[in-house]
């Protein structure tokens, strides 16, 4: 009876869990070698752009992706977040949200905690994500180890389907975690995926704009040229002709660095991964945990099982066994 009643006095105190998941499909290696873009190929080669050339980059293995929804990079992001909460019914951030969370339990209340460095966590939380190496204190650590158990992804190797769950205390707050969770994933994927060429595309533009300056230049110093010389004159002749030179060069400079800029923009489009939401974020209705009346049944059965082993052994007589 004891332990019975201990069980639910456990169970009471216990929060109830909420658990919200995300499915998402990834996109496929194509067959076609410029992928989603073959509809273009033609379109394309009017314009001097060769598809057929582009290599399909590899994207990071969907098998690792929930290591990246574990990294510290993610986890500072996600602390970050404001997220809305049921129960108070305002925006909160999630580092808030957890501390407070953790601050309330019973284990917390007994044993206390330090606080030291807390006031400069929110600063440390905006730095260390730019800065080249974390600073993390010892409550940011705590914290962030509290949120990894909270927040997973796993894979379905036969159908590829990833799936990214989030459990809290509310509802709506695990709802928000698993959306922001999906979002960052896509994103982080996207930015890997397009990095290269998004670079490729910035020095493509400065060099467009200063060779288009060049093109400029050199067609207005051979119009001022011919509007002033004089017609007959063999020396001018030849002058007008490095003039034109130097335009048709700077014009097929100008020209062949915008062909380039223009498959590169092709390009970035073939690269952005898809990924297809099977089945987005709900606001769980039901609690996922604790279950109380497992706890209550568990702490009876553990009575028992103490209850019998005492009795068994009182019934022995030691003493006479020894003689």
């Amino acid at each position: 009876m004891l332990f019975g009643i201990t069980g639910a006095v456990i169970g009471l105190l216990t929060p109830n869990e909420f658990v919200s998941e995300v499915k998402l499909l990834p996109e496929l290696e194509s067959k076609d070698g410029v992928g989603g873009l073959g509809k273009f190929k033609s379109l394309a080669g009017l314009a001097g752009i060769d598809l057929g050339s582009m290599s399909s980059s590899e994207a990071i293995r969907p098998d690792l992706y929930p290591n990246i929804i574990q990294s510290t990079p993610f986890m500072l992001e996600a602390l970050k977040k404001k997220i809305f909460i049921k129960k108070s019914r305002n925006y909160q951030s999630i580092y808030e949200y957890l501390r407070h969370q953790r601050e309330n339990t019973l284990y917390y209340k007994i044993l206390g905690d330090s606080d030291d460095g807390y006031e400069n966590n929110q600063t440390l939380l905006q730095q260390s994500i730019t800065s080249g190496a974390l600073s993390l204190n010892k409550k940011e650590t705590i914290i962030i180890k509290e949120l990894q158990k909270r927040i997973g992804a796993a894979i379905d190797k036969k159908s590829g389907v990833i799936s990214i769950s989030a459990k809290m205390t509310d509802p709506i707050a695990a709802a928000n975690l698993a959306t922001f969770a999906q979002e960052y994933l896509t994103r982080y994927i996207t930015n890997y995926r397009t990095e290269k060429t998004r670079k490729e595309i910035t020095f493509l533009e400065n060099r467009v704009s200063d060779a288009k300056k060049r093109y400029d230049g050199s067609l207005f110093n051979l119009s001022n040229y011919q509007d002033n010389r004089g017609l007959f004159l063999n020396v001018a002749k030849d002058q007008e002709k490095k003039l034109q030179y130097d335009v048709d060069l700077s014009f097929n400079l100008y020209s062949e660095l915008s062909r380039q800029l223009e498959e590169a923009k092709v390009k970035i489009q073939k690269e952005a991964p898809v990924f297809k939401v099977l089945e987005p974020a709900q606001i769980p209705l039901k609690k996922s945990e604790p279950k109380r009346s497992v706890m209550v049944i568990g702490f009876i059965l553990l009575g028992a099982f103490l209850s019998t082993i005492y009795v068994f052994f009182k019934s022995i007589n030691f003493s006479s066994i020894l003689k």
